[in-house]
């Protein structure tokens, strides 16, 4: 199985790696840990970025050793642009059997007022989409086309 994890070192996203770490165990899947910089992203004078997580590449990098730790070769991926659309044109292109995504739990109202990711990526990805919560429960979207 060849697995697409989005991950910013947040919470959610270590649920997700969690997971992914469960699935690729299982399946011997291959696994590539994807990062995606927002084009809002402002250099800070400490190096970070200003309004997220800093520094992308030391996120994916964690992930990556997490992984490699479990015995799970992985790839590592940063890109630049707007989150969803950038996870699901990666996912298109590299034909993922899987996205896992993580998700704050935002409810309604928070996704109407703030977005969310998770839900632009299942709603617009022709591939499955496992989104992990941060209680840990998740769920499963099977994707609006069939995958080849």
């Amino acid at each position: 199985m060849k697995i697409l994890l989005a991950y910013d070192g947040f919470p959610q996203s270590d649920h997700a790696l969690e997971r992914t770490v469960e699935l690729a165990a299982e399946d011997g899947g291959e696994v590539t840990v994807m990062s995606v910089v927002p084009p809002d992203a402002r250099g800070s004078k400490s190096g970070g970025h200003v309004g997220i997580r800093p520094h992308a590449h030391e996120d994916v990098a964690r992930a990556h050793e997490s992984l490699a730790a479990q015995g799970i070769a992985s790839e590592m991926r940063i890109e630049h642009g707007e989150p969803s659309e950038e996870i699901l044109r990666v996912a298109e292109e590299g034909g993922y059997d899987l996205v896992v995504v993580g998700s704050r739990g935002l409810g309604r109202l928070g996704r109407l007022m703030l977005g969310s990711v998770s839900t632009d990526v299942v709603s617009g990805s022709s591939r499955p989409v496992l989104v992990v919560a941060k209680d840990g429960s998740e769920r499963i979207e099977p994707g609006s086309a069939t995958t080849s």
